[in-house]
């Protein structure tokens, strides 16, 4: 390993001229699985990473949605169910409500063979659901109309992570490099996706604000340049 940038600058002059070849191409297929529904603390950590909201706008947002907003053609409405909540259960009646909307608007291929269970620490009080949309059918833009920008960013965010919660794992096929150069190796990683599954709806954001993952590598075969 360099330990200075000497050493750096010594490798990267022995490697000018040298000849790249791929000694090992490995590939493998990874499952990807949704984020479950939200909880207050992941709720506001989501909104703090992708919308910048401090914990006191978002649950100022989310409280207006829950006491009830008038949305157009539906009249008063509590768009989202209780947002002081630690359970990650979700009511049958709502995974039904969700099936039925993946399965009109993506098909059948985006829903699990079999339904997604997330387990809740053993230490909570469950007397109320994730937060989730209280009709799921009623997707974000019917109400952008109707809501604040601070609103409808919210039901936005706890919308596609219930919807998504629900959906199908991205299949991804990852691919490990070994590349060797007049006596270093040089190892690079990355994947390409196969399925999309719910990431076609939603990913979750890393601590950078930028989804998870690593960019496609080029097309390698072992022995290639």
């Amino acid at each position: 390993e360099p330990q200075t940038q000497a050493d750096v600058q010594a490798i990267m002059d022995e490697l000018r001229s040298a000849a790249f070849a791929v000694k090992s191409v490995k590939r493998t297929d990874k499952n990807r699985s949704p984020s479950p529904p939200f909880t207050t603390s992941t709720l506001q950590q989501e909104a703090s990473r992708r919308l910048s909201f401090q914990a006191k706008r978002t649950m100022k947002a989310a409280q207006e949605l829950y006491e009830g907003v008038e949305v157009a053609g539906h009249g008063t409405l509590g768009l989202i169910t209780y947002m002081r909540t630690d359970s990650l259960r979700i009511s049958e009646e709502a995974r039904a409500a969700g099936n039925a909307f993946i399965t009109e608007t993506y098909g059948e291929k985006y829903l699990p063979k079999k339904p997604r269970y997330f387990k809740s620490k053993s230490n909570i009080q469950d007397g109320h659901e994730a937060i989730r949309p209280t009709t799921p059918s009623i997707t974000p833009e019917m109400v952008k109309g109707s809501v604040t920008t601070d609103q409808y960013k919210i039901y936005k965010l706890v919308w596609e992570r219930f919807i998504a919660s629900l959906m199908e794992n991205c299949l991804q096929e990852t691919m490990k490099i070994e590349i060797v150069a007049n006596g270093y190796v040089f190892n690079a990683t990355g994947y390409t996706v196969k399925f999309d599954g719910f990431t076609v709806l939603y990913e979750e954001k890393g601590d950078d604000g930028k989804t998870e993952g690593a960019a496609p590598p080029p097309p390698v075969y072992r022995g290639g340049g």
